[in-house]
């Protein structure tokens, strides 16, 4: 799988959608935004991704002053993504079956951490990484905690947390694979995300 499909597996997983297939071709579009302190993230995101889809530009959200978003024509190849991580019936994102042929590359964790990740630094030599699942099931997340081992060798767990009310899963990096979690995607932070690998 080529680099720029690994970034779209790693922004459906975090905060990357895509739309519902079209009828009569079976394409879809994905639909990226984040927050203007985001934007050279964005902007790379683009840059990267104009290489094989047909983007267009960069643009304020009506209604949003501080975000922006980018959208691509309707693709092929995203049609065939759409129906490998969304649900038929619902239309939810789901964690497909064959995740462990998708997620083997660096970039798609970097990206998936720099959508949902989170670095708790409670003090200087406490590094703990956690990336938000709540779309996704605990059955889903603990077959994305195994395929974070098989490919990467990351110690992971899958604890619940509670929000508004309600529990999801999170998936959480164990002590003992921090600073081999942080070499793997290092590489690939954009600047922007650097507090998310404790850098200030």
């Amino acid at each position: 799988m080529s680099d720029i499909n690994q970034i779209i597996v790693g922004s459906i997983l975090g905060d990357g959608s895509l739309s519902p297939l079209t009828k009569r071709n079976k394409y879809s579009t994905l639909d990226i935004s984040q927050h203007e302190s985001k934007l050279p993230y964005l902007r790379w995101l683009y840059d990267q991704l104009t290489k094989k889809f047909e983007l267009n530009p960069i643009y304020q959200k009506k209604g949003f002053e501080n975000q922006y978003r980018f959208r691509s024509k309707p693709n092929k190849t995203l049609g065939i993504f759409r129906s490998k991580f969304y649900d038929n019936l619902t239309g939810c994102k789901i964690i497909p079956k064959d995740i462990g042929d998708l997620l083997k590359n660096p970039i798609s964790l970097a990206v998936w951490y720099m959508d949902d990740g989170t670095l708790d630094k409670r003090y200087k030599y406490h590094l703990n990484s956690s990336i938000a699942t709540n779309c996704f099931s605990f059955e889903e997340c603990s077959l994305l905690s195994e395929v974070l081992n098989d490919n990467f060798k990351l110690k992971t767990s899958v604890n619940k947390t509670t929000m508004r009310g309600k529990i999801y899963p999170r998936i959480y990096f164990k002590s003992e694979c921090m600073n081999d979690f942080i070499k793997i995607i290092k590489p690939y932070i954009n600047s922007v995300f650097n507090y998310k690998i404790g850098i200030e």
